[in-house]
């Protein structure tokens, strides 16, 4: 393996643009179907991908990283403590503002991942503020759970046990049932964010994320057969797949997750590790990838916030609005990033300065 994978850092930036502009919820249409509908639905395999990143990270031949997974679930707390208190302070100022009443503030302070809505440009349009958490706090679920397994020395391949009859359910009642032109079970709405759905969706984590420390500790055997043949037929199929997925099942809303999504997710995350060192080099994306891409996840909602709030003047304009306002909203969320990233940087090398300084004086 690859010190640094630079083509996969190069894809996780593309990603994060991708989920920072699918959450701007652009209702920019092309034909009868509205643009960040169709991203939304389509873009099911960006999680997946993300939750595999994390889980081949974590295997070691020689069980180093494995011994880690309680301090790996520590930093993810402290990224939902960031990711809280960074929402509370700027809920705090539009409340201060006169933007938002104080039961926004409240609802950021005491909700655990608050759907919250915004209404902008006359009711038409919500901005959703820190909903998105909800990954964050999945992966440090399933690292908690994982880390339970390793204190207690139970083989990781029964994490399966839970995994893949959430993965079976997924792909089953959310994805083929539609296809025959039901969307209901046992009663149940299927699509929807209230339905198994969206209720299902945040829990898919845990089986990507096994995927991903399995492909790792059996990358030799996989490599021994998988061609790159094959993984560019995978990608190129997939979409088509999906596309296919989506016609049978007559909407694009809310899948889980598409059979064809689970196709591209595994396919680009493997294709990655075949792209030789010297090729497809893009230092900004590589450097986005490896610094920024965490906080742009802590601040991409904010930036939409902003945007849209500042956009409301042009609320009849349909591109200002829902093609330069996606745009601009990237721009200034890759900026609070970069900003964020030297603060902490700075104050890291601060902080050994002056932890050097002390060495010396003693």
């Amino acid at each position: 393996m690859k010190k640094d994978n630079h083509a996969l850092r190069t894809v996780t930036a593309i990603f994060m643009f991708f989920i920072a502009i699918t959450h701007y919820y652009s209702q920019f249409k092309i034909g009868d179907m509205v643009f960040s509908d169709a991203l939304t639905s389509v873009g099911r395999f960006v999680i997946p991908v993300f939750a595999m990143i994390s889980g081949y990270f974590l295997f070691s031949k020689d069980g180093h990283s494995e011994a880690k997974i309680k301090s790996k679930a520590l930093h993810i707390l402290v990224l939902i403590l960031i990711f809280k208190a960074v929402y509370l302070i700027f809920s705090l100022i539009l409340c201060i503002s006169g933007i938002v009443n104080f039961d926004y503030v409240l609802t950021e302070l005491l909700t655990v991942s608050p759907a919250y809505y915004f209404d902008c440009y006359g009711g038409t349009v919500g901005i959703m503020t820190t909903q998105p958490i909800w990954f964050v706090y999945s992966l440090f679920l399933v690292y908690g759970l994982w880390f339970l397994f390793h204190h207690f020395k139970i083989d990781f391949k029964w994490t399966w046990v839970i995994a893949l009859p959430i993965l079976v359910f997924a792909l089953a009642v959310v994805d083929i049932i539609p296809m025959f032109g039901t969307n209901d079970f046992l009663g149940m709405d299927i699509l929807g964010d209230q339905g198994i759905g969206g209720i299902l969706y945040p829990f898919i984590v845990l089986p990507f994320f096994g995927m991903g420390y399995y492909l790792h500790k059996h990358k030799e055997w996989i490599d021994s057969w998988l061609t790159n043949t094959m993984i560019w037929v995978a990608i190129f199929a997939s979409p088509f797949i999906i596309a296919l997925e989506a016609y049978l099942r007559g909407t694009i809303e809310n899948p889980v997750l598409y059979i064809g999504s689970l196709l591209l997710a595994l396919s680009l995350f493997l294709g990655t590790f075949r792209v030789p060192e010297d090729k497809g080099r893009i230092p900004v994306l590589i450097y986005i990838g490896k610094h920024l891409t965490v906080w742009m996840y802590v601040f991409f909602a904010m930036a939409n916030f902003i945007m849209r709030y500042a956009f409301q003047t042009f609320a009849d304009d349909m591109v200002v609005c829902e093609v330069v306002g996606p745009v601009l909203a990237l721009i200034l969320d890759i900026a609070m990033a970069l900003g964020f990233h030297m603060l902490l940087r700075y104050m890291s090398e601060r902080k050994k300065a002056k932890a050097g300084q002390v060495q010396v004086t003693a």
